[in-house]
């Protein structure tokens, strides 16, 4: 069955004045468990939903945001898509605590600019350079961007239980995909030990630290950042799928081995 099936069933009108309030998701209190997986793509929420979810339901789908709620191994979960990009993402945890949620963690792909990590692999997100606009409209730019260290933590122990490789370290959040300062900039960060690109990090670490929602990171590597910078913007297609897998994997137990500390 398609994950796009999940989609082929009446759902609540998103513009009732109650759902309006949660501007992003439209879902309201109880449709979003208090444990939540974010990736951007909104097929990649409902792969999640189909395949790792126990009883995954489609709850809301507004916009790019598109909301799925279900078990895992006993644990209510939840997996809201936020788009491309920090504006959306922005949108999507702002709507989280009124929700009621009490952790979060960023599922996506990124971009390597360190050498010692190869497609495929995994990187989990200690902090995130903040070199994108959406987050500096709610606090200035000395405000650090840093993943919760106890729901880090998690993912790091799963990698290790896995057997998984993961990479810890600060990753980089722009608001463009590839711009004419990519090359320079791929050079300067990574001689700064930032170990990879991507578009929402920072946001997400950045207003759970503001709304004291928990929240954290891990990516699938899908390529070099200097290749996009060349103009090689293609990615490694079947790295990144092994490696989303792997991440979604480790995010779930995360939550769940994060979740008993509560």
């Amino acid at each position: 069955m398609s994950p796009w099936n999940f989609l082929n069933k009446d759902l609540p009108d998103a513009n009732l004045p109650e759902r309006a309030q949660f501007r992003a998701t439209r879902c309201l209190p109880g449709e979003i468990a208090p444990y939540v997986l974010l990736p951007g793509d909104p097929a990649r929420a409902a792969r999640i939903a189909e395949e790792w979810f126990d009883d995954g339901q489609l709850v809301m789908a507004n916009r790019e945001f598109h909301s799925y709620t279900g078990t895992f191994k006993g644990l209510p979960v939840s997996v809201i898509s936020t788009g491309l990009g920090s504006p959306g993402a922005a949108m999507v945890v702002q709507d989280l605590k009124p929700l009621g949620v009490k952790a979060a963690i960023r599922v996506g792909t990124a971009g390597s600019v360190s050498p010692n990590v190869v497609p495929g692999d995994l990187v989990i997100g200690t902090s995130a350079v903040r070199d994108e606009g959406t987050s500096h409209k709610f606090i200035p730019a000395n405000y650090p961007a840093t993943a919760h260290f106890g729901l880090t933590g998690e993912l790091a122990r799963a990698a290790k239980a896995a057997d998984v490789k993961a990479h810890l370290g600060i990753v980089h959040t722009s608001d463009v995909f590839k711009g004419p300062a990519l090359a320079d900039e791929v050079t300067r960060y990574g001689e700064a030990n930032v170990l990879a690109f991507e578009m929402e990090a920072a946001t997400v670490l950045t207003l759970g630290g503001l709304l004291s929602v928990p929240t954290a990171c891990i990516f699938s590597i899908d390529g070099w950042v200097a290749n996009v910078a060349q103009g090689d913007t293609a990615p490694d297609a079947s790295a990144r799928d092994r490696g989303i897998v792997n991440a979604i994997d480790l995010a779930l137990d995360a939550l769940v081995s994060f979740s008993a500390q509560e």
